[in-house]
């Protein structure tokens, strides 16, 4: 990696973990619950019917870990296990409290992550997020860790077609 390209990656990495650490603020101060469930509720969201042992590889947790997770959420009143056709599998959906809880961790995230697209004019914003695209079309290597990178994301805002990780999608922008 040549000097300009290192002094690149550094702001990357610099820009990702104030992204990362102000999210974290943001969603800590509106819930009671860590990163973990926040993911899990997201993709609780995105995916209602999901299974634990699905969940559990979405959001990087062991499924023993996932289980007490999903326990933990259904005890709390925001998720809730419906009856499946397999008793071992049965699917999660959210209550209304989850989904209440999602909404204003939705809109926290997007207070984030809107501040520093506000510092950009227009044709920089389309710049930027042809770049992103282009960037993580070259991680996506699998179903897998398209899913694992969607985790918190807002899909009304990216819906899967127009979602960079989707295989053959076509760009939004």
């Amino acid at each position: 990696m040549n000097k300009a390209d290192a002094r690149t990656a550094n702001l990357l990495g610099a820009l990702s973990l104030m992204m990362t650490d102000a999210m974290g603020k943001e969603l800590g101060d509106l819930t009671d619950i860590c990163e973990s469930d926040w993911a899990a509720l997201i993709v609780i969201e995105q995916n209602p019917g999901i299974t634990v042992d699905r969940l559990a590889r979405i959001v990087r947790l062991s499924q023993p870990g996932a289980v007490r997770m999903i326990n933990r959420l259904v005890e709390e009143g925001r998720v809730e296990r419906q009856q499946g056709a397999d008793r071992r599998a049965r699917p999660l959906v959210l209550t209304a409290e989850g989904q209440r809880m999602v909404r204003a961790m939705l809109l926290g995230r997007e207070k984030v992550l809107a501040e520093p697209l506000d510092a950009l004019e227009p044709e920089e914003r389309r710049t930027l997020t042809r770049l992103i695209e282009k960037m993580l079309q070259s991680l996506a290597t699998d179903e897998a860790t398209a899913d694992t990178a969607c985790r918190l994301c807002d899909d009304s805002a990216c819906p899967q077609e127009s979602c960079p990780l989707t295989p053959g999608c076509k760009s939004a922008a």
